[in-house]
């Protein structure tokens, strides 16, 4: 469906670097080819996946410059020949591993997407709410509910809680009625209480393999999440239960570790990674216990897309907790009401 393509402001990512290398611009609008859409974004946020991309620690699959951003909301502006079950101003979200990696992100007012890979969003549940679940929320029920196949009869352990995937992994792991056990910086722990922790463990604490024990009735955890940077590998592994589960779903900073395999066997452990797409039907259950009330949208704050450099220098120095959204700055000038606006009932 052909249209004048215009223009669209962008933040590029011109090559592998600090965050300094994330440069707004102006660039010509994509158009959908046959079984794409064009999306309007309204809002899309910071990952950690954002910054191992820009850093070089994750690999960008297409040239440089390329527009970072693994989630968004927003809604349909145009569509492609065979794009079927779609119109023009649908309000979708999308989050796969793909988006901001091999293909161009959210960090954009518009992007060009696979109509197979959108989520439609439930009418209570607003732009940025969705996109405050996006890729963490999906990363987390990815790692929980789709590898390690989470029980309600589970006693889990998450390392990295206070991050995107840890808290959103405590809120999945609580409303399916799992015990949970979050490990993060002591800053964090009344806000992870709020969400479903039963216990929270400081991260900068003392020996947190015998406190999970105690904690356990000596026992163990039946699973395992690591989704912190820092991995003690044995630490972990000495959590868990007879027949226990340890997911890892993140990148780590120093990738090799050492275990002693001779406890993987006799105890029957067993490890997974975790990287990967949701499948769209679970991402939409994700949206629509969102709408419902089930999970709550955490965000930390809502920056200008033309701010990104700013944003990811943020989430570098001081991670606080809860998502940084991005949000395009023609969507926020649209939003700004004048001083003497008064609503009229």
């Amino acid at each position: 469906m052909a249209q004048n393509s215009g223009s669209m402001r962008a933040v590029i990512m011109e090559r592998i670097g600090k965050a300094r290398v994330l440069k707004p611009t102006r660039l010509p609008r994509p158009q959908p080819a046959p079984g794409e859409v064009l999306v309007k974004i309204h809002a899309t946020s910071v990952n950690t996946s954002d910054l191992l991309l820009r850093s070089g620690r994750l690999v960008i699959r297409q040239p440089l410059p390329h527009i970072l951003g693994s989630d968004l909301a927003g809604e349909i502006a145009q569509l492609g020949d065979d794009a079927a079950g779609w119109q023009i101003g649908d309000r979708v979200c999308a989050a796969f591993e793909q988006l901001g990696s091999e293909m161009n992100g959210g960090y954009a007012e518009y992007c060009v997407l696979p109509a197979e890979r959108l989520i439609r969003l439930p009418d209570d549940l607003d732009f940025q709410s969705a996109v405050a679940a996006g890729a963490s929320f999906a990363a987390a029920f990815l790692a929980l509910v789709t590898q390690a196949k989470l029980k309600k009869a589970d006693t889990v352990v998450i390392h990295g809680a206070a991050r995107s995937i840890g808290a959103s992994a405590v809120q999945i792991a609580a409303v399916r009625g799992a015990k949970v056990i979050a490990i993060c910086e002591d800053a964090f722990a009344a806000d992870l209480h709020d969400i479903g922790a039963d216990i929270v463990l400081e991260d900068a604490g003392g020996d947190h393999v015998r406190q999970v024990k105690v904690a356990t009735d000596e026992n163990g955890a039946s699973l395992v999440l690591h989704c912190s940077d820092k991995l003690d590998l044995q630490g972990a592994l000495d959590m868990l239960c007879v027949g226990g589960r340890l997911v890892i779903a993140s990148a780590l900073a120093k990738p090799s570790a050492k275990l002693n395999a001779m406890e993987l066997y006799l105890r029957n452990l067993s490890l997974h990674g975790s990287c990967g797409s949701i499948k769209p039907k679970d991402f939409e259950s994700v949206l629509i216990n969102m709408a419902k009330g089930k999970y709550r949208a955490l965000i930390n704050q809502v920056m200008p897309l033309s701010q990104a450099r700013q944003a990811h220098q943020k989430m570098e120095k001081q991670p606080g907790f809860g998502k940084i959204l991005l949000v395009p700055d023609s969507i926020l000038e649209a939003d700004k009401k004048p001083e003497n606006w008064i609503p009229i009932d």
